[in-house]
């Protein structure tokens, strides 16, 4: 009764006038850094931080949440309106969002991304909010084994996930893996790989080899075809939220 009693307290706290207006506020902020190729949420967390000093703790937390989630949409709308990622989790949307924005699409492609994204953290929050406990008593029992179990289990997926040719796709992995292993050891916090470059001891930021993979190609693409570039224009409508729904959902 006393956890639920704190958790319909946090709720009266969360849904005030001032902390909804600052999380929409926040929420605002996120889409537009994300937009922005390499700032990312966790980048526009660090640079809107000094808007929270004179804030509420609570607000602080709300507004740069806010800020956080709202950069993981805007990440998309470069992705599937212009092919480059602007975040690291955006480049996957790419591959479909894009192709489904040139083909007149571009509303359906971006709830496509808006609404499964609002029902996966809303359903991960519930998850955390009732779970969090017996969660942590759980991570704390994994050790090495389980979490060499764990990455192992998800690199072996590589290969049936790649398509084309096992062969290309376990070489690209390893690509990975040794571009992966530049900078500093997590464990040791010795350089590795670095040649004697300070700026390699922070490693290769892979919002930067992504931007520099997708989009500098896209840019350079719409340069030797039209000497200029254009993204697609789009937006979302209810129409498009409901396709979204109905299609998740398996409606007809």
């Amino acid at each position: 009764m006393e956890a639920l009693a704190n958790l319909i307290h946090g709720f009266n706290i969360a849904i005030s006038p001032f902390n909804l207006m600052i999380a929409a506020f926040g929420i605002f902020l996120g889409v537009i850094i994300g937009v922005i190729p390499g700032l990312g949420g966790t980048s526009g967390v660090a640079i809107l931080l000094p808007l929270t000093f004179t804030m509420p703790t609570t607000s602080a937390i709300v507004f740069l949440s806010c800020i956080y989630w709202g950069a993981l949409f805007g990440g998309a709308i470069t992705s599937i309106l212009f092919n480059i990622p602007g975040e690291p989790w955006s480049v996957a949307t790419m591959f479909d969002g894009y192709p489904m924005a040139k083909q007149g699409k571009a509303g359906q492609a971006l709830a496509s991304a808006f609404v499964p994204g609002f029902f996966s953290a809303l359903f991960s929050v519930i998850l955390f909010t009732f779970f969090a406990p017996p969660l942590a008593r759980l991570a704390l029992k994994f050790g090495p084994a389980e979490n060499f179990a764990v990455l192992t289990l998800a690199f072996s997926t590589f290969t049936g996930l790649g398509g084309g040719s096992p062969a290309k796709t376990i070489a690209s992995a390893c690509v990975g893996f040794l571009l992966a292993s530049v900078g500093l050891d997590i464990v040791t916090g010795r350089p590795r790989l670095n040649f004697g470059s300070i700026t390699l001891l922070s490693g290769f930021s892979f919002i930067t080899a992504s931007i520099g993979l997708f989009g500098i190609g896209e840019i350079l693409l719409a340069a030797e075809e039209a000497l200029e570039f254009k993204g697609v224009q789009g937006k979302i409508g209810l129409k498009d939220i409901g396709v979204t729904i109905r299609t998740l959902g398996g409606i007809s």
